[in-house]
């Protein structure tokens, strides 16, 4: 009788549990050398037609690893959009920091990042970059000293964890 009980609660449906992290950094393991810096480049640039070539590449690469993890065609569009904000933000963080722009201010200013809100990307304004030069002054960074290219990082930054956090909670 205890095999029948235990047989049958095995079948009820429980909620999904989230996905190891080892199961999500299955693509970021897997990944070619530089294709982090390839997929942060298309980010900066937002040209996705020109970016093509390397968005399939990760394509690839995340619909290997979806498989191997069992996950529906949702969900493996929403591991590609955690790959791709997750390495994105890798390859990002140390340009920013080379541009003088501490990742950290820019996730703490808008409640982004690990531990945070995240809110999802459809959320992302132009009042960002308001509230990030804000932040930036408070923090001893005088936003007027930011070249346009480290605003289109700052920007890049921005959209890149609104993917990785939208792709996340959309896995499971």
């Amino acid at each position: 009788m205890r095999i029948v009980a235990c047989a049958v609660l095995a079948l009820v449906a429980r909620p999904a549990a989230a996905r190891p992290p080892e199961a999500l950094a299955c693509a970021l393991q897997a990944a070619p050398a530089g294709l982090d810096a390839r997929v942060a480049d298309v980010i900066v640039s937002r040209d996705t037609d020109k970016g093509g070539p390397v968005l399939a590449d990760l394509r690839v690469l995340t619909d290997r690893c979806a498989t191997d993890q069992f996950m529906t065609a949702h969900q493996r569009d929403a591991y590609f959009n955690y790959v791709l904000g997750r390495m994105g933000r890798d390859a990002l963080d140390s340009r920013l920091a080379a541009a003088g722009v501490p990742s950290a201010v820019i996730d703490q200013a808008l409640d982004i990042g690990p531990g945070n809100t995240n809110n999802p990307a459809d959320k992302v304004t132009e009042g960002d970059l308001r509230t990030v030069a804000d932040a930036m002054a408070a923090a001893g960074h005088d936003p007027a000293r930011i070249t346009p290219d480290g605003w289109a990082l700052i920007t890049a930054w921005i959209v890149a964890t609104a993917n990785m956090f939208d792709g996340l909670r959309d896995v499971d």
